[in-house]
């Protein structure tokens, strides 16, 4: 913040955006929302995409079961559907294949004009990551898109847009991607 000529607070663009992504077309809207932003204030991007530490755990096969296994034998799904619910896919995904989400969603927003870009893979939830990377940098701002807000198993379970929304350390920009 800056102080006008009057004693009034003005503020200044966004240095740091932090943009979560998880591959999905929703976050992509998102990452392309925090692009524009990025590239109309000057700002760096931080493109961050969270992973299950022990995904292979959760794969078909693994020793104690998977997330896929579970969900398949409690509510079998039609053939062609997606046995993991989208919310929460990011626990079947890989450091190798989070890494190749955010390195893409970086590259889409350079293409696009954002001159400070980086991309990061984390492990861990993907709201408690967003949190802790807007926190450690500090973001002047954290975009998300609603992916989950208005799912029945992103109510029950929680949502990555609800969570960080409650706990932000910094402004929020929710991207309206359910249309």
């Amino acid at each position: 913040m800056s102080s006008e000529p009057d004693g009034t607070l003005a503020s200044l663009p966004p240095r740091a955006i932090v943009v979560g992504t998880d591959g999905s077309a929703t976050a992509t809207e998102a990452v392309s929302r925090a692009a524009a932003l990025a590239r109309a204030c000057d700002a760096r991007l931080v493109v961050v995409c969270a992973y299950e530490r022990d995904a292979d755990s959760l794969r078909p096969g693994a020793p104690l079961g998977s997330l896929e296994a579970v969900v398949r034998a409690t509510a079998p799904q039609p053939a062609g559907e997606q046995p993991v619910p989208e919310e929460m896919s990011w626990r079947t995904t890989s450091a190798g294949a989070a890494e190749g989400i955010a390195a893409a969603a970086a590259g889409a927003a350079r293409n696009s004009g954002v001159s400070d870009v980086e991309w990061r893979a984390l492990p861990g939830d993907p709201a408690e990551v967003l949190l802790a990377e807007a926190q450690s940098l500090p973001a002047d701002l954290l975009v998300v898109g609603s992916k989950g807000m208005r799912s029945w198993s992103g109510r029950l379970l929680g949502s990555v847009p609800a969570t960080v929304s409650r706990h932000a350390p910094c402004d929020l920009l929710i991207v309206r991607t359910d249309r």
